[in-house]
């Protein structure tokens, strides 16, 4: 057992802090760096004109090698912007705090100052910190006495990290398979250092033209989607006129108790996909409230850069910025993404993946026949006797409708009612399908029913790869737990792969949910998204067990063609034709296929 940050079993181990400042989308310009030698406690501080002189790190690398970091995105980051090597092992004391305190209602926070807090040891106050980065935001020049400020605070936050890390062994001391789990995690940590770095390829061309005629488009493309809905009047959205516009199209949209209409964004999400036609509405709406241009994080470069947010949510999956993240908006802001001349652009992603999460784990092997069959949905209808074993999606497409509602309900713990609405039938007929798909799959309704007691009893939940969560206060829903061994099991996956691809070589541009986004010359494109499928397809069994590998599907998008999502190409269209007109010059628009050009 490891009971102190020394005792690791590597003959170098420092922790390292790099400062930095730079515009959101660009590459980071680094300030300083402050690295401690944590066996002889030794503390090195280098200023920036020093940093850029040097062709390798200040610091032994390799295997041998661990790193101790607070974030260590950023410090990947800083060491690829010096074009340093990042081969070293990392321990990130951001995820193993978040790891250890997840489901703790008392921690809103996850910053170096809360978890320094938590294990009441002394650090900087916030608003000392917040004055410190203002310092080092302003990009200089700094006078020397604001330079030596600017290292003691880095060294600050240098020293804070041994007894941090000590405290959390100290808590909780470590096998090989912990410190292992931890290690894992780190390389995740690298790899997403490395994606942050490489950025998504966007369109600047058309970015800047949208931006200079936006606030004109916005209302025209009010006017235009309206002219199907008739929802607004005087550019406001009247919940009066959507209800007259819903029982007009036979829609049962979800209601408050109060009897009003559900107006929030994951409401409109879920029902736009129930009912397509609401698909462009929901688009609108999105692009009014939460859309802004300029908040964007693209670089002079012209590559979206922004914080993954890697192990913020508590099932362990990503929360980027919806307002920076290309794939955070409305979904025809990702018709924005090209490849640049040259290049492609591929989008690997699971099929099915918390089905097949649920079937495996669950050992569930009917379930996981389901899933091996290409249509769960259909083999389900014909398991519960609902479809004869001659149906198929073409022949039965009404009840494989309505067992997909019941199959995809269930990893969130869906109610009759909430069934009832996805599929458009009575609320007793979705009653009957629940018990149905209960009497069909008894042995994942067991692993779940048990998932769900353990987590309300307080008990701790936890994946293989060691991301758990407790929940010993505070206010919680048992759903949360049906769903959250799908999600941190779908988490696990995706970090996994993501080593795995970034170790092979392969340039990851972003993780968005369970898919992930490569580039690479248009001549290599074939052989890239069969190494990186290889990735995904060894990070699935590694998570299901021998055997199980989830399928993975890939869309290959080469110059000049751009990325466009499904559900968001109608969308852009509109928008484009809006832009086309607002400049009045151009000869053509650009659709998912075409260039722009002027």
């Amino acid at each position: 057992m490891y009971k102190q940050a020394k005792d690791l079993p590597f003959q170098n181990i420092y922790a390292i802090d790099f400062e930095f400042y730079g515009n959101d989308g660009d590459i980071p310009k680094i300030v300083c760096m402050v690295i401690q030698n944590i066996k002889t406690m030794e503390i090195s501080r280098v200023w920036y004109d020093q940093l850029l002189e040097m062709k390798i790190p200040p610091f032994n690398m390799g295997e041998n090698t661990l790193l101790i970091t607070y974030f260590a995105p950023a410090e990947i980051q800083s060491m690829l912007a010096l074009n340093w090597s990042t081969e070293v092992s990392i321990i990130d004391l951001f995820a193993e705090f978040r790891c250890e305190t997840n489901g703790n209602p008392d921690i809103s926070r996850k910053s170096l100052v809360n978890a320094l807090g938590y294990y009441e040891l002394n650090h900087l106050i916030p608003e000392e910190k917040e004055e410190m980065r203002s310092l080092i935001l302003s990009a200089g020049p700094w006078t020397k006495g604001q330079r030596q400020d600017i290292l003691e605070y880095c060294e600050k936050d240098v020293v804070a990290l041994s007894p941090l890390f000590n405290a959390i062994l100290k808590q909780n001391p470590w096998s090989d398979l912990r410190l292992n789990q931890a290690l894992l995690r780190g390389r995740y940590m690298k790899a997403v250092g490395s994606m942050q770095h490489r950025g998504v390829p966007i369109d600047l061309e058309v970015l800047q033209n949208l931006d200079i005629h936006w606030e004109q488009i916005k209302l025209d493309l009010i006017d235009t989607v309206n002219k199907d809905f008739g929802v607004y009047s005087d550019e406001v959205f009247k919940e009066i006129l959507f209800e007259a516009y819903l029982a007009q199209q036979n829609i049962a949209w979800p209601r408050l108790d109060s009897g009003r209409l559900m107006l929030d964004k994951d409401t409109f999400s879920s029902m736009s996909k129930r009912y397509p036609k609401v698909q462009p509405l929901h688009e609108l709406r999105k692009t009014l409230s939460e859309f802004k241009l300029n908040k964007l994080a693209v670089g002079k470069d012209g590559r979206n850069r922004t914080l993954l947010s890697p192990f913020a949510a508590k099932t362990g999956r990503n929360q980027p910025s919806t307002a920076k993240f290309i794939f955070g908006p409305a979904k025809w802001v990702r018709g924005l993404i090209k490849p640049e001349i040259g290049m492609s652009l591929a989008y690997c992603d699971w099929s099915s993946q918390e089905i097949a999460i649920a079937a495996a784990l669950s050992g569930d092997e009917l379930l996981w026949k389901a899933y091996e069959s290409g249509d769960p949905y259909i083999a389900f209808a014909i398991e519960a006797g609902l479809a004869p074993l001659e149906a198929t999606k073409e022949t039965h497409k009404d009840i494989r409708n309505r067992c997909k509602s019941v199959v995809l309900g269930t990893n969130y713990g869906m109610s009759a009612y909430g069934v009832a609405q996805a599929a458009k039938i009575h609320v007793l007929e979705a009653k009957s399908l629940l018990q149905k798909h209960r009497e069909t799959y008894k042995k994942f309704w067991s692993w779940a029913d048990n998932n769900k007691e353990t987590g309300l009893l307080g008990l701790k939940l936890q994946t293989d790869f060691g991301w758990s969560i407790k929940v010993e206060g505070g206010i919680v829903k048992a759903n949360t737990f049906l769903n959250w061994p799908m999600q941190a099991n779908g988490a696990e996956m995706m970090r996994i792969a993501c080593v795995l691809a970034v170790e092979r070589g392969i340039k990851l541009c972003a993780p968005i949910h369970d898919a992930l986004l490569i580039e690479t010359p248009s001549t290599q494109i074939d052989a890239e998204v069969a190494k990186l499928k290889d990735s995904m397809s060894q990070a699935s069994e590694e998570v299901l067990g021998k055997d199980k590998i989830c399928r993975v599907d890939a869309d290959i998008v080469k110059y000049p063609d751009r990325y466009m999502d499904e559900q968001g190409q109608e969308m852009w269209d509109k928008i484009m034709m809006l832009l086309t007109k607002g400049q009045g010059q151009l000869s053509r628009y650009p659709s998912n296929t075409d260039a722009f050009s002027t």
